[in-house]
């Protein structure tokens, strides 16, 4: 029988590890207080980070990207070689150089065997067991078709990628790209203009994908136009209330989403040390810095010189 650890016990954590139960596997669920609460049959919860890791090989890390770094500082010690480990967190760890999940793992741990999970699915899409999708961006195949075997439902389509720095940047800037279109829609764009922000949004986002050390293409799938389409269609997450409270020239109720913050200032500054053209990711940085106005950015945008497409 398949053993998990699922570190993180907030809705994603708990999702994840009722998903996995539900194929028969046993799952750990790890948090960092005592709960008596019952989390559905095959799934136990503890605060023995050590001893969990001890019992089991193959690890999802379900927290903020704020909070790993600290998260994989304790956890590192009890780390081992043969310790296979899938990171969901969206964004880039903030720090002097801002970095991916799966860069964190790597100068933190021991562990190699890494995978990236993202993708069109949220923790009340897994609880109300309604149709999503997930993308397993990973190097090695065996552990991502291990997690693919672990996570797939009637309701959930689960992929896997060779490209995990792919997936993991694409699923970053989809958040990020989604509050510009968030601005947009809140000043009345309008259909046409909105249409035209998605594919500039989805073609900056695979520009900056390539130029980080992504594959071609990757942006097209699910972590990133998946991921993108999701945010526009329920047009009600935090990305798109960034955008109307931008628009509305809410700046400091903007500013209180603090990972998409950090996600646009670390993003635009790594495109721009890459030497990547990112007028939207530049754009967003700016509207939160309030340094740059809604209806200046979207007049600014729509000036650029064209190009071929």
């Amino acid at each position: 029988m398949s053993r998990f650890v699922v570190i993180g016990d907030g809705a994603w954590g708990q999702a994840l590890a009722r998903r996995i139960a539900a194929n028969g596997a046993t799952v750990r669920l790890v948090g960092l207080q005592a709960s008596r609460k019952r989390f559905g049959a095959g799934v136990s919860h503890t605060t023995d980070l050590a001893m969990a890791l001890a019992e089991h090989e193959a690890v999802l890390v379900a927290v903020p990207v704020d909070a790993l770094e600290a998260l994989l500082r304790s956890a590192a010690p009890h780390f081992e070689g043969h310790h296979r480990v899938a990171t969901t967190a969206r964004g880039l760890a903030p720090g002097d150089v801002p970095r991916r999940a799966s860069e964190l793992l790597h100068a933190l741990t021991c562990v190699r065997q890494t995978a990236v999970l993202a993708g069109a699915a949220d923790a009340a899409a897994l609880a109300a067991d309604e149709p999503a999708a997930l993308v397993v961006g990973s190097a090695f195949p065996a552990w991502a078709q291990e997690l693919q075997t672990a996570l797939a439902g009637p309701m959930l389509r689960v992929y896997t990628n060779p490209d995990p720095i792919g997936v993991e940047l694409a699923n970053a800037l989809a958040s990020v790209m989604t509050v510009a279109l968030g601005v947009a829609r809140a000043m009345g764009a309008g259909a046409a203009s909105e249409a035209t922000a998605l594919t500039r949004a989805l073609a900056e986002t695979e520009r900056v994908v390539v130029k980080l050390g992504g594959q071609a293409g990757t942006a097209y799938g699910l972590a990133g136009l998946g991921v993108l389409a999701d945010l526009v269609f329920r047009g009600d997450g935090d990305a798109f209330k960034a955008g109307a409270d931008i628009a509305a020239g809410r700046l400091e109720a903007a500013v209180a989403h603090r990972e998409l913050v950090a996600a646009s200032h670390s993003l635009a500054a790594r495109a721009r040390a890459a030497g990547v053209r990112a007028p939207l990711l530049e754009a967003v940085r700016a509207l939160f810095e309030g340094s740059l106005a809604a209806r200046e950015a979207m007049t600014t945008l729509m000036s650029r010189t064209a190009r071929a497409e």
